[in-house]
């Protein structure tokens, strides 16, 4: 292993700070790299601080580590950034870049940040208390977690886990394997996700949107925000907002479920989506719309409890049509279409 360490320092006064204590910085550099080969583990953490891991063509894991020291005083920041160390351990899962730091003090702070280049064929599990996470250009298993800050990845080829408790999550050019992405408190974006096995997507408070992905299943929900997905090919697609809109179009899937407690939803399917869909969609308060694939065939059964339903397509009814239901069969396919309205129209076509 060769470590390099740059003991390079900036000092500064700070007297605008929250916390006057903690008005003076250090910032030390130290940079390390160590053997690691491609299709191994990285594992890497930090209690304050951003994360940045980037894919390359190399064999080796090079990092720069930011250390960043607040005290009262320049000298005792200096001192205090002086006794951070960081180092490669190699561990049963692979190898973990670790921190040893002085122990918690009142009137000082530590933060450390990595910029971290590996062989773009890595697995890597990395987690920040406090900072913001970036992962790019890397085929493997992802996993990343942060209690305060956004999450971005991009160009990964493998299984992603994703988790923020608080800041937005965005991937783009996703490939192969399963997607997890859940928020406490933020948006979650998927852009360009293919050959996905399931992708699951969920936001406490935040919005959560997907556009051109293929995938066998995919889920997404939202608690207290709206959910879109746009061009999106699998088997089973399910779209749920307990308070916001559901909107979705150009959509191609097999069975489909779209539901708001609170807002209204709205469905597309794409001209060439199979005639034989299985499709229920519900809103509590809110209206219902509908456009069904070119050949749909099968069961149709429309109930609005205040509101009218319209139907644009002929139908062989079952019993007499009344203003806020309509049941009947729509050719001699076997799909299937259940919409509910508490409190809203319906209009399928």
């Amino acid at each position: 292993m060769a470590a390099v360490a740059a003991a390079v320092f900036f000092l500064a006064g700070c007297s605008t700070s929250v916390d006057d204590a903690l008005k003076a910085k250090a910032e030390r550099k130290v940079e390390l790299d160590y053997p690691l080969g491609s299709g191994s583990a990285l594992g890497v953490s930090t209690a304050n601080g951003s994360i940045r891991v980037t894919g390359h063509q190399t064999n080796d894991a090079y990092v720069v580590a930011t250390i960043v020291a607040r005290a009262a005083t320049r000298e005792q920041a200096r001192e205090l950034a002086e006794q951070v160390t960081v180092r490669f351990e190699r561990t049963d899962s692979g190898v973990q870049i670790k921190v040893d730091r002085p122990a918690p003090a009142s009137k000082r702070s530590v933060s450390v940040s990595y910029e971290i280049n590996v062989p773009r064929q890595t697995d890597i599990d990395c987690d920040s208390a406090s900072g913001a996470i970036d992962l790019t250009d890397l085929i493997g298993a992802v996993t990343a977690r942060t209690a305060s800050g956004p999450i971005a990845a991009a160009r990964i080829t493998g299984s992603i886990q994703l988790q923020s408790t608080s800041g937005a999550i965005r991937c783009e050019q996703i490939d192969r394997g399963d997607i997890r992405l859940d928020n406490a408190s933020g948006s979650l974006h998927l852009i360009d996700a293919s050959t996905i096995g399931t992708c699951q997507m969920g936001a406490a408070s935040g919005s959560v949107t997907a556009q051109r992905i293929e995938a066998k299943s995919i889920r997404m929900n939202s608690a207290s925000a709206g959910v879109t997905a746009h061009d999106v090919r699998a088997e089973l697609v399910n779209l749920r907002s307990a308070s916001g809109k559901v909107a979705a179009r150009e959509i191609s899937c097999e069975r489909l479920q779209a539901e708001s407690t609170s807002g209204e939803v709205s469905v597309a399917f794409s001209s060439d989506a199979p005639g034989d869909v299985a499709a229920g969609l519900k809103s509590g308060s809110g209206g219902v719309r509908v456009v069904m694939p070119r050949s749909f065939a099968g069961q149709v059964d429309l109930r609005a409890s205040s509101g009218s339903v319209r139907l644009s397509q002929p139908i062989a009814a079952r019993g007499k049509p009344a203003k806020n239901h309509i049941s009947g069969t729509i050719g001699s396919g076997s799909g299937s279409l259940l919409v509910r309205s508490g409190s809203g129209a319906i209009r399928v076509r």
